[in-house]
């Protein structure tokens, strides 16, 4: 049995991961770093067989489409119900926040009503006596010493609670903590001499837990006793309470005090964190604010609904009923869809299914294989396509057959004529940089170059155009290329050279091809005198960039093939720096929408304004021509060739 070179890389990477994370325990830095990096194994692991069965079951376009109507119709419910159930946890949160202030709140009215009462009695020189059933204390001073009322009180008014007459603010309504170690709330007010202090009797996490229905737990920040955790936001460092003081059970008994049945409602799943500000220590120096205190407050649902709903039966009946009518309603439509889903996903898979089979039997021959089309819809009108695309199936194979042939006979002339033209060019010495450029106006094209190395100085550049398109262009080329290179192996001379092509084209394709022609520039390059030798055959001009001016070498001749035998030859003595130009008529005569030619005027002005470099001037006129001609596709062979003569290079080298 072969294992699928598919499960090769997992098996592999799974057996490296055993191995590793089996001996990696007692290797100390070096194992742990070792069992990171099998973890890491692992996860690719992982991941790439998950791509790849995800793959394999997406395959059938059913499974597609039910993955999709997963992703659309039944992810969102789920994401949706989430964050519904994180922002009700969050409004819970909010809310019986709200409800612990409150609370707090009615407790400071009424402390404030002991202390109004309190201190109008003190003014009409009566001592008041505060009932046992009060949910406060009472301490009385006068002269800032404290002369009567609870001993809980501090001996001597608090520097930190006002002195001037009257009620204390709002908000300087402190929770304090007491010498006995428990948290109170706090009013106080003054009237002359008088003072008065009130504060909550009792534990106020009881009296705030019953007044509110909420399960309060207060603490201070440096309380102990409590692991907290600091929290810093908006500048600013809140400590909470990780640990409570109440158990489970006692916040169940609290909250299920009147449930006789104890549900999945009853249980304490709201926890919340409050702070209230500010707090005092009696035993502490006096603060400008002082300190928070944090409450920690536990509710359950049943709790947070007797807050929220209505308490008329009949309201609460008429508000559910309507829920439920909505929730029906809503669940009906998502049942209809569901529905209508399923059976457009069955019969679109059904249909699909068949094109498959059907498309399956062509793969093996069977170009007879028909669908029975029963659909009226867009698949319906794909199979009839099918049908007629197979009944025309068989010609067009036929057809295909015979273009395969004739394309790659093609493709072989193609090759044939690349391989004519050089990869680069490039001298031994290195004083002659090149850029050259070459694009064909159809399959095969009838243009020419190449750079003959004569010696190690001497390099001789053919630059050729024969008339006309295709195969004939390509195979005169290929003729020229071959009877170049015997020629110049025979240290035949540029003239000497043309002479011998002229006779070839004349004599030796006269019959077939008595109207064809190759237009020629020979370049006879000697990098060390820095001479260049120019022979022309009807070609286009040669330009010489020099110091930011533009010469054209224009060398009047007739080209090989035709009647003619005048072929000219001009000498240029190259400085360091100086561009030279060859390019076929394919770039001259480029029109544009209009018919207009590119021109000569156009091509000396953008030489002009080139780079000095190769492959700035190359880059610099095909852009020029392109803007010229737009989109439209060449009618002719363009070629270039551009050469710069650098003799430092060479010295370098």
């Amino acid at each position: 049995m072969q294992l699928r070179p598919t499960l090769l890389l997992p098996a592999l990477i799974a057996l490296i991961g055993l191995v590793s994370w089996t001996s990696s325990h007692s290797w100390g830095v070096f194992g742990g770093l070792l069992r990171a990096f099998t973890l890491g194994f692992f996860l690719i692991a992982f991941l790439w067989i998950g791509s790849r069965l995800l793959r394999r079951f997406l395959w059938r376009v059913s499974r597609r489409l039910a993955f999709s109507y997963f992703l659309f119709g039944l992810v969102p419910i789920s994401l949706v119900l989430v964050l519904t159930l994180a922002a009700t946890y969050i409004f819970g949160g909010y809310f019986i926040g709200h409800l612990y202030r409150d609370s707090l709140d009615d407790l400071s009215r009424d402390l404030e009503q002991g202390v109004s009462w309190n201190l109008a009695q003190l003014d009409a020189g009566r001592f008041p006596r505060t009932p046992d059933e009060m949910p406060f204390e009472i301490a009385y001073y006068k002269s800032d010493r404290r002369f009567a009322g609870s001993d809980l009180a501090p001996e001597s008014w608090p520097d930190w609670l006002p002195r001037t007459p009257g009620m204390a603010r709002s908000e300087s309504r402190p929770i304090v903590a007491f010498e006995d170690g428990t948290l109170r709330l706090l009013l106080s007010a003054r009237r002359g001499r008088y003072g008065v202090i009130a504060f909550s009797r009792g534990n106020l996490d009881t009296l705030v837990s019953r007044r509110s229905g909420i399960w309060t737990e207060h603490f201070r920040p440096r309380d102990r006793r409590a692991a907290t955790v600091n929290v810093a936001l908006f500048n600013r460092t809140y400590t909470l309470k990780l640990k409570r003081d109440g158990t489970p059970e006692e916040i169940r008994d609290f909250l299920q005090a009147d449930v006789s049945e104890p549900g999945l409602l009853d249980r304490p799943y709201l926890v919340w964190v409050s702070t209230w500000q500010p707090f005092h220590d009696l035993g502490e120096p006096a603060t400008d604010r002082g300190d928070f205190v944090y409450a920690n407050l536990t509710a359950s649902p049943r709790r947070m609904l007797e807050h929220l709903v209505s308490r008329s039966a009949e309201i609460d009946a008429l508000a559910y009923l309507g829920f439920a009518a909505l929730s029906f309603l809503i669940f009906d439509i998502y049942v209809l869809a569901a529905l209508l889903a399923l059976l457009m996903i069955t019969g679109l898979s059904r249909a699909v299914n068949r094109l498959t089979d059907a498309t399956h039997e062509m793969q093996q021959g069977n170009f007879g294989t028909r669908i029975e089309v029963r659909r009226s819809d867009q698949i319906g009108a794909l199979q009839v396509s099918f049908n007629d695309m197979a009944a025309n199936l068989e010609a067009l194979v036929r057809q295909a057959a015979r273009k395969e042939i004739l394309e790659k006979d093609l493709s072989i002339a193609q090759e044939l004529h690349q391989s004519l033209l050089p990869d680069h060019l490039g001298s031994p010495s290195g004083a002659l940089q090149f850029a050259t450029h070459f694009e064909p106006s159809s399959a095969i094209g009838g243009d020419y170059f190449d750079l003959l190395q004569l010696d190690d100085q001497r390099s001789l550049l053919v630059i050729a155009d024969a008339s006309g398109h295709g195969i004939s262009a390509g195979l005169r080329m290929a003729m020229v290329k071959s009877a170049l290179q015997v020629l110049t192996e025979r240290r035949k001379s540029s003239l000497e050279i043309f002479e011998e092509l002229q006779d070839l084209l004349r004599k030796g394709l006269g019959r077939t091809y008595r109207r064809s022609f190759v237009t020629a520039t020979l370049g006879l390059i000697d990098a060390q005198s820095g001479t260049l030798e120019l022979t022309n055959a009807g070609h286009p001009p040669t330009y010489l960039l020099r110091g930011g001016e533009v010469e054209e070498i224009l060398l009047a001749s007739s080209p090989l093939g035709a009647l003619g035998t005048e072929f000219t030859q001009r000498e240029v003595a190259l400085e360091p720096g100086d561009v030279v130009v060859w390019l076929s008529d394919g770039l001259i005569e480029a029109t544009d929408e209009t018919e207009e030619d590119f021109g000569y005027d156009r091509l000396s002005h953008c030489l002009s304004e080139a780079p000095g470099t190769p492959e700035g001037v190359r880059e610099h006129l095909l852009r020029a021509v392109r803007a010229h001609t737009g989109d439209r596709p060449p009618e002719d062979d363009q070629t270039l060739v551009v050469m710069a003569y650098r003799p430092s290079d060479s010295k370098e080298a």
